[in-house]
């Protein structure tokens, strides 16, 4: 996995499941008032980092911030901290970096020179897989509590083919 991740123009480091909050924040425009700093200090940023230090990841806090010091100084967090450092900084940010940093962590990125076409094709695949996915959940519920949620729009009768003998 590559250690920068490319958002807005702008260049941000990784390590492992952590992201440079300093690299988010100057790739949101580097507003004084949202510094990583100035946001980890706040309540409801020690309320969460707490809640996914002891219930979800089961680290200390230590273990899901980490700051480098000297000359290039950073932040690094959780990538969950990093995704709602993002949505403090800017929602419409957010929404970016949260698609450009998924995509690194499942290695979506297609490598150079992959064909387009291909990948579109695998595009379309996964997304009619994932809506076949809910079509079976919904009628798997619907077996489940016996009452149809809703009239069926059409049925689907497999009859084996007879073979002709010639």
């Amino acid at each position: 996995m590559s250690n920068l991740i490319e958002l807005d123009g702008n260049r941000v480091s990784l390590k492992g499941d952590m992201v440079s909050l300093t690299g988010l924040w100057k790739a949101a425009g580097s507003d004084p008032s949202k510094q990583p700093a100035k946001w980890r200090d706040l309540p409801s940023t020690k309320e969460f980092a707490s809640h996914l230090a002891d219930v979800v990841l089961r680290k200390s806090e230590d273990e899901i911030f980490s700051v480098a010091r000297g000359r290039n100084a950073q932040t690094f967090a959780n990538w969950h901290i990093a995704m709602a450092y993002a949505r403090y900084l800017d929602p419409a940010f957010a929404v970016r970096c949260n698609e450009i940093v998924r995509n690194h962590m499942e290695q979506r990125i297609a490598p150079a020179g992959f064909p387009a076409e291909l990948i579109e094709m695998i595009t379309r695949t996964d997304g009619i897989v994932r809506m076949l996915a809910k079509k079976v959940t919904k009628i798997e519920h619907t077996l489940d509590e016996g009452v149809p949620s809703e009239p069926a729009a059409f049925t689907i009768t497999v009859e084996p083919k007879k073979r002709s003998s010639a």
